[in-house]
């Protein structure tokens, strides 16, 4: 199984940052990932693709993806040569993660249309992967118009995976895309209900569900003891879902919203949601969920707000010496 990390983002902790990203690199680590939210203080980048960028230029082999960015806000040739500089630059790491986003503050600070988002996504697909392909296109669709090819062209178009929760996405993530990423926040439940939707999605498209890769994301801090790791959770991860996702303001599609589960309450939001604990209580949490939905990536995100960088490297030398070694 391949072992992620969402390292610090946000404010201007990038050299913190990059300092995780190297030693992830010499630890084992096969990726490091990158979000995308905006006006958000001391939490996130709102220019993944620009971190990702600086992250390859001090790195040589792991890989680089976006955990995800937010398509309405791109036009499909700006993305597609960015995406393509970028290959050039780093060896063909980048892994392009996206999702159709759900934030009407972020729409409106874009001057972006919340309900055209979803169309959005799919006619971009289609012309990120002509133009990647370096065809000469003449298209005149309903949401973009593009007339011309880009330099340079990818010598291997980088995949695509898709985030995102509802039916539509599972369909979108079968169809379009390389594969599904689910995000952080769903419980086991949800995503084994998801995770069957988007099996027989694929079926459906005639894809082999067998070579389609499956990520997942999860909240993870880890520590010496339960105790220690769980003391870090209430303080710095517990801020996401009490004041963030189930506290209104960001109207998240999930929690407050369908998952109703009590979101102040660590014991009863983290129960098959979240991998906090020792080393030892880690294993058992990733193995659960490699046995119940087939993972073979497993991206962790590791800053929430008010983590200490030296925390965060203590967790990643704690992953790669003594968590990692029981999934090779």
């Amino acid at each position: 199984m391949r072992f992620g990390i969402i390292p610090t983002e946000g404010g201007s902790m990038f050299r913190e940052a990059l300092d995780e990203v190297v030693l992830a690199e010499e630890l084992g680590f096969d990726s490091v990932w990158m979000e995308e939210h905006h006006g958000i203080t001391g939490h996130y980048w709102p220019s993944p693709l620009v971190v990702l960028t600086a992250f390859g230029a001090r790195t040589s082999r792991i890989l680089l993806g976006t955990d995800v960015i937010v398509t309405p806000f791109y036009h499909p040739v700006r993305l597609a040569e960015d995406v393509a500089v970028i290959e050039e630059l780093t060896g063909g790491r980048l892994i392009l993660g996206a999702a159709i986003g759900y934030r009407p503050d972020e729409f409106a600070l874009y001057d972006a249309e919340f309900e055209r988002r979803g169309g959005q996504l799919e006619e971009l697909i289609g012309l990120l992967r002509a133009l990647w392909a370096g065809e000469t296109v003449d298209h005149d669709g309903r949401h973009y118009r593009v007339k011309g090819r880009i330099e340079p062209v990818p010598a291997v178009p980088p995949a695509i995976w898709i985030g995102g929760w509802g039916p539509m996405t599972i369909r979108r993530a079968a169809e379009l895309a390389d594969a599904w990423v689910p995000g952080p926040t769903a419980g086991l439940p949800k995503l084994l209900e998801l995770r069957e939707a988007y099996d027989a999605a694929l079926v459906a498209a005639g894809r082999d569900v067998a070579a389609v890769p499956r990520p997942i994301t999860r909240e993870v801090i880890i520590a010496p003891t339960d105790a220690q790791a769980e003391e870090l959770a209430e303080r710095h991860l517990m801020v996401n879902y009490r004041d963030e996702y189930g506290g209104g303001t960001w109207k998240h599609p999930l929690i407050g919203a369908e998952d109703t589960t009590r979101h102040d309450r660590l014991e009863e939001i983290g129960r098959d949601r979240f991998i906090i604990g020792s080393p030892e209580t880690a294993i058992a949490r990733i193995r659960r969920f490699q046995e119940t939905l087939g993972i073979d990536h497993l991206i962790c995100r590791l800053f929430f707000p008010g983590m200490p960088h030296d925390h965060i490297m203590s967790e990643i030398r704690l992953l790669a010496e003594e968590v990692m070694p029981a999934f090779r």
